[in-house]
Formats: structure tokens, C-alpha cells, sequence
């Protein structure tokens, strides 16, 4: 009685497991040059991928190809991750950062790398924040715009190209609304009034005032006041209006203009004619947005699938991912992506040496992958220990000191469904998986009241 018993409950609660391992839970996500840092719907931070320079928080520098929890607290808000350093803001206006120091982007002083979210200041009206290449930018509640880190070419806007390692104020309006210094050396922003501004370097025209000349004050770019948001790419902008039409203007050699030619622009320029465009997010020399409609769109350099279309053919028209309609937001890395659907599930497309994709691999991938609620680490309960190989697999995958008799198996894919199950009553030492799709997958084996979970990927 009490062994069945004991079984009930272990069968119980790995379907807890898997459910709790693939449910869906991602409220906000920001991808870095190679790192990635996310908020889940419980106001917990986690990070993975790059982490030279302490970039993901976790108070180390080694690379993680799955989500890590960083710190303890359950009050985070906002987030921004840049090349090679992070913000956070927490739902008390307080300002975090962590990550590379050396020109002083972090804003917490003359220190060294940070390798834990570490408050800047004491201040506790933060609003937003942008993480940049080598320099960062911050709106706080009363509309003040705030700068600090490398400005060698004025990117800052206080008139000047000397670094500064703390925030200090740019001018005195008090009515910025948006800002984005994920430009390489140029900043843009937009005020309440819907007007736009762009200052720092513009030798391709990245500034959209139809110049290649260097400002070091934030200076508006043509008449219109109803710009919505912006988007600034390597040396390129992305921008939305307030009719929803997309434009941009800028480096455009990748096509990452979305324009369907690769001649740059420097002023703003009209995406196609759809005035439907919701979201857009640019990074390096690639490009996303979504419409209302919920569906998502990309374009530009696709050597590695970041793109997500299934190919490593370059755009040089917003393409359509997919025929999915609940996509929500968008971010994208130097040469990944990551986006979250409505019901607050993650998904991955690209570069992935260094785990950027979050799915518990080094594998790249040119299409959309999901990545799960929860860390995908072993789990154990009770005492049975096996080992499979080879993983990745194609075939056959071997199971290692299977000594039990008795064994229950399940395997589990990425959306938490059941493609297999076996009941065993002698030792089993392999299993063919040929029929599996390619993608990750989590091995359940239960035996005489002991279980343990483990990942494996299939080719």
C-alpha cells in the first residue's frame, strides 16, 4: 500500500513538473549584443547567455545557455541589456546596473565590473532606462533625460566628448518620453510632444536631419510631432508614428532599412504604405516589428537565422514569420532573436554559441524555438541515476546503468506535450527516437518509486 502510494504521489508530482517546466510565464525580455535578461510574471529577474565582465548578474563569468534566476527579490519592473552591460528599474523607481565598467556605462562611479545588479544612486524616480553599446541614457518620472559612459563622438548630447562613469542631466526640458542608445555612438529620443531628436554621431546619416555632421546636443529632426516611438540600430533608427506607419533612415547596406533597396538614408524615411505596424525593434544589422494584427515581421542580415524564417537568406522588405497572430514583443541581439507571444510564452531564433538562445543548447537555429518557464536542469527525486548518449542524438540514444526493473518513460517536448511513453519490465539500455521531430525534448524515467528528468536534443 504505502509503495503504491508512494508512486501515486511521484506521479503526481512529475506532472507538476512538467507543467510547471513549460508553463508559460515570460512578461518582458531584452536581448543584449550576446546576453539576454528577462522578467517573469513574478517580478523575478533572470539572465542567460554571454557573461564575460559579469554580464548576466549572477555574481560570475561563466556562459549559461538557459534562464538563471539573479537575485532573490520579486520587485523588478524594467529592464534593458546592451553589448555588454544591463539595467534593471524596480517598482520602487530605484535604478540597478551591472555588468563591464570601462567607460564608465554602468553610472556607479570609478569601480570595476559589476557581476550583481547594483544600485545606482538613491534616487527612486527612474522611469526608464537604455543600455547602449559603450554609453547609456534614462528618463526619469518628471521628463529630465539623463547620460553617462563613453562620448567620444557626443552620443551623450551635453555638448561635449569627455566620459562621464555618473548620470548627469542633458539640458532642462522636462519633457522627454523615449529614448534608445542602442545605437553604436548616436542616441535618439522622443519627446511628450511627439516630436523626434537625435544627437552623436551621423556619418551615414543615422541622425535623419539630411546631414552626415556630428551634434553633440540633442537637436530635432524635421517638423513632425507625431512620432510614437523609436527603435536605434547599430547606425540605424526604426520609428513608428502615431497613423502606425513604419520608417527609417540610416546604414542601410544589410537592407536593414526594410526599404527593398540597401542605399542609405539620412532622413526619415516610409516603410511600404501599411499603417497597421505596432512594435519595431532593431539591433545590429537586422530589423522586427509586429503589426496590430499580432503577427511579426523581419528583415536585413540573416547569416546566422536570426531572422527566424526558416533560411539564412537576407530581407530587404519586412517579411512575415510564420502565419502565428498573438506575437506581443520583440527583441533582437547582435545576430539572434527573442520574442514573447500573448500568452506569455518565449521563443528564440539565431546565433546561439554562447546560449543566447535560452533553450539549453549551443545549437543555432534559423527558426523560432520556445524556451521554457523554468531553468532546464536535471531533476531528481529519489535515487535512480541514468546517463544517455550521444546527445544530440539522431537515432538511437543509449541509456546508461539503467539497473531497475519496472521502468515508466516519457518523453516531453518543448510545448510540455507527451510524443512518447513506454512501460518496461526489463532493464532498458536505448530507445529509438527517429521519429522525433529536431528540437529539445525531456526523457522521464520512473522506477520502483524513484524518478529522474533529463534534457536530450534531437537532430
Amino acid at each position: 500500500m504505502k509503495t503504491q502510494l508512494l508512486k501515486s504521489v511521484l506521479f503526481v508530482i512529475l506532472n507538476l513538473l512538467s507543467l510547471t517546466l513549460f508553463s508559460q510565464c515570460w512578461q518582458k525580455v531584452s536581448a543584449g549584443a550576446n546576453h539576454v535578461i528577462a522578467i517573469k510574471d513574478d517580478g523575478t529577474l533572470w539572465a542567460w547567455g554571454l557573461n564575460g565582465n559579469g554580464i548576466l548578474g549572477d555574481g560570475n563569468s561563466t556562459n549559461v545557455n538557459e534562464p538563471i534566476k539573479i537575485s532573490s527579490e520579486t520587485d523588478w519592473d524594467f529592464i534593458s541589456a546592451g553589448a555588454e552591460h544591463s539595467f534593471a528599474i524596480k517598482t520602487n523607481g530605484t535604478l540597478w546596473a551591472w555588468g563591464r565598467y570601462r567607460y564608465g556605462q554602468l553610472g556607479i562611479g570609478a569601480v570595476a565590473n559589476l557581476l550583481t545588479p547594483t544600485q545606482i544612486g538613491t534616487d527612486t524616480d527612474w522611469k526608464m532606462a537604455s543600455a547602449g553599446i559603450q554609453h547609456s541614457l534614462a528618463i526619469k518620472t518628471n521628463g529630465t533625460l539623463w547620460a553617462w559612459g563613453r562620448n567620444q563622438y557626443s552620443q551623450l548630447g551635453n555638448g561635449s566628448t569627455s566620459q562621464s562613469n555618473a548620470p548627469i542631466q542633458i539640458g532642462t526640458d522636462t519633457n522627454w518620453k523615449e529614448v534608445s542608445a542602442t545605437g553604436l555612438e548616436h542616441s535618439v529620443a522622443i519627446k511628450t510632444n511627439g516630436t523626434l531628436w537625435a544627437w552623436g554621431r551621423n556619418f551615414w546619416g543615422q541622425l535623419g536631419d539630411g546631414t552626415t555632421d556630428l551634434k553633440d546636443v540633442p537637436v530635432q529632426i524635421g517638423t513632425d510631432t507625431d512620432w510614437k516611438s523609436i527603435s536605434a540600430g547599430r547606425f540605424f533608427n526604426l520609428a513608428l508614428k502615431n497613423n502606425n506607419s513604419l520608417w527609417a533612415w540610416g546604414y542601410n547596406s544589410n537592407s536593414q532599412l526594410g526599404i527593398g533597396s540597401s542605399a542609405n538614408k539620412n532622413v526619415p524615411t516610409q516603410v511600404g504604405s501599411d499603417l497597421d505596424w505596432d512594435t519595431v525593434n532593431a539591433y545590429n544589422n537586422h530589423s522586427h516589428a509586429i503589426k496590430s494584427n499580432g503577427t511579426l515581421y523581419s528583415w536585413g542580415y540573416n547569416s546566422l537565422g536570426q531572422l527566424g524564417t526558416g533560411n539564412f537568406t537576407p530581407y530587404n522588405i519586412p517579411t512575415q514569420i510564420g502565419t502565428d497572430s498573438n506575437w506581443q514583443n520583440v527583441s533582437a541581439g547582435s545576430s539572434y532573436s527573442i520574442a514573447i507571444k500573448t500568452d506569455m510564452a518565449l521563443w528564440t531564433s539565431g546565433e546561439n554559441t554562447s546560449g543566447q538562445l535560452g533553450d539549453g543548447t549551443n545549437s543555432t537555429r534559423n527558426t523560432y524555438g520556445q524556451v521554457s518557464c523554468n531553468a532546464l536542469s536535471l531533476i531528481n527525486v529519489g535515487s535512480i541515476s541514468f546517463k544517455i548518449y550521444p546527445n544530440p542524438v539522431s537515432n538511437i540514444l543509449t541509456i546508461e546503468n539503467p539497473l531497475a526493473r519496472h521502468i515508466q518513460l516519457q518523453v516531453i517536448n518543448q510545448l510540455g506535450q507527451e510524443v512518447l511513453k513506454l512501460n518496461h519490465n526489463e532493464p532498458l539500455t536505448s530507445l529509438d527516437v527517429s521519429n522525433l521531430s529536431e528540437g529539445l525534448y525531456f526523457l522521464n524515467m520512473t522506477s520502483d518509486g524513484n524518478s529522474q528528468k533529463i534534457k536530450f536534443i534531437k537532430n
